[in-house]
């Protein structure tokens, strides 16, 4: 069982003539297994008495000290939580019908449940108290009238709780105001790479809406003769379109989106040309899984079927990365080529022993089912 601790940042409002309205509109879950509570409650308290001293952890209380927001940040990095962040572009909302509150709610209502569920079959929410025209109201609401079983909270409890006594719904309100640092064109800092960087670790997934992005946010630090602009967007859409299409709800397709986003981030907000290694993206994995996964079981059930799939992965000795230039593909080709190649001169090898010591009798690969593997074999 994993518990959820979530906030909001942003408005509703979308005359962007007013100053006092965001952009962007943000929602931020901190979430964790149960039995991980009294840790993650006891570090994120010490952290609020080292910063705040008697008041609660608030973003808006720190504001533009991006110095003292990285300090704050690093240190909340620390407790065993992982992060679910839904970034809005309310600009790209052009249909009518988002003037409306409920409207503009109830749509946001859907994305952050069907993405929740995605990476969570069972899921116990937490959210802070503010009245009956917000956004976590309204989403407690729609989960609970949807007829759809099985929904995530199936064994679940909903629970408000006052964020000036809750610690975790502290960090939560910190998190998504440091996200607001990061897109909202009102408080942007040039800081936001940083905070991209400290808060990375811990992202489970990003899922910024409505899904039209410039080709990067990070810009590639590479000459123009390595990095493909067409490649690069063509890796981003054939992931998009994966997760776009995946309902599946078994572990190892959980494992699949987890992995994935967790490339799309790297990609988009660290490094495109950057690999992230085996182990930093099988640890990811079990962070959210709460249990260590193997290699074994992350090349063969994690990685392989997302390329059977049709996304793009590229690996090398390095690790893993979605492709953004063609010596990505040649990294993948090369890195397979030498665990190929040995494999096929073995095979060979075995073969030619046999048919050697039963004068041909015995052909290992006669079997029907072996015609492929026979055909490049003796091509060769």
């Amino acid at each position: 069982m994993h518990i959820a601790y979530l906030d909001e940042w942003g408005n509703k409002g979308l005359d962007f003539t007013k100053k006092d309205v965001s952009t962007h509109f943000i929602v931020c879950a901190l979430t964790l297994p149960r039995e991980k509570l009294p840790e993650a409650e006891e570090h994120i308290e010490a952290v609020r008495k080292r910063f705040f001293q008697t008041g609660p952890i608030k973003s808006s209380g720190v504001g533009k000290s991006d110095t003292r927001r990285r300090q704050i940040l690093t240190e909340l990095m620390k407790a065993p939580f992982q992060l679910f962040a839904l970034v809005v572009d309310k600009r790209r909302l052009w249909s009518e019908g988002f003037t409306y509150a409920g409207s503009f709610y109830k749509y946001l209502h859907g994305l952050a449940d069907k993405e929740l569920y995605r990476l969570f079959q069972d899921l116990e929410l937490v959210a802070d108290q503010h009245g009956s025209d917000t956004f976590m109201e309204g989403f407690i609401r729609y989960v609970q009238a949807r007829q759809i079983p099985p929904t995530i909270f199936n064994q679940s409890s909903f629970t408000f709780v006052n964020d000036k006594t809750n610690v975790l719904i502290q960090a939560a309100d910190f998190v998504a105001g440091t996200l607001a640092r990061c897109y909202d064109e009102m408080v942007m800092s040039d800081q936001r790479q940083a905070f991209t960087e400290i808060i990375r670790p811990k992202l489970l997934m990003l899922k910024y809406w409505p899904e039209v992005f410039p080709e990067l946010t990070v810009t590639p630090n590479v000459d123009d003769t390595r990095y493909n602009a067409e490649l690069a967007q063509l890796s981003i859409n054939l992931a998009n379109d994966h997760l776009n299409k995946r309902t599946g709800r078994a572990p190892q397709q959980i494992d699949q989106i987890t992995c994935l986003h967790y490339l799309i981030f790297y990609f988009r907000y660290v490094d495109p040309m950057r690999y992230v290694s085996s182990r930093e993206l099988m640890r990811h994995i079990s962070e959210r899984r709460g249990k260590v996964v193997t290699l074994h079981y992350f090349q063969t059930r994690v990685i392989a079927p997302l390329r059977d799939a049709g996304v793009l992965i590229a690996s090398s000795s390095k690790g893993y990365k979605l492709p953004a230039c063609e010596q990505d593909l040649y990294d993948y080709i090369n890195h397979s080529n030498t665990i190929i190649q040995p494999l096929l001169s073995r095979i060979r090898k075995c073969r030619d022993q046999i048919r050697l010591a039963t004068h041909g009798a015995v052909d290992v690969l006669d079997k029907e089912e072996y015609g492929s593997l026979k055909k490049i074999l003796e091509d060769q």
